[in-house]
């Protein structure tokens, strides 16, 4: 049976001075060497996220959003300039497909891409 104190017991795991910072995932990676991925492919010996990256992510997908709201409301004020005049009605439709076309698929490939975010 393992005794408390020796599993308690830091030194085994790692030697450190009284008062030195605990070791991080990239400290013990570092010190232990090669993971053995021979670097041909992205692995999870070289990870940088953080739990604050995620709430970053999310404020600033939020702040996207109002943005994309207003430029929205802009180009259906626009769209309904055109519709008010006959001549230019024809270029109403185009306007509106673009806009669906592009940048509600980057609106919603953004969402999926910060919501895949662990």
């Amino acid at each position: 049976m393992i005794k408390l104190k020796n599993l308690i017991k830091e030194s085994h795991a790692w030697d450190r001075k009284f008062g030195e910072p605990l070791p991080t995932l990239f400290d013990v990676m570092e010190k232990h060497g090669d993971c053995g991925c021979d670097s041909t492919h992205e692995c999870i010996c070289k990870i940088t996220e953080d739990v604050k990256d995620i709430v970053k992510a999310k404020k600033l997908s939020q702040k996207l959003q109002t943005i994309e709201a207003r430029f929205r409301k802009a180009m259906y004020d626009l769209d309904d300039r055109l519709n008010a005049d006959l001549v230019n009605q024809k270029h109403s439709k185009p306007l509106k497909d673009s806009y669906k076309k592009n940048v509600t698929k980057f609106m919603r490939d953004m969402l999926s891409i910060v919501k895949k975010m662990k």
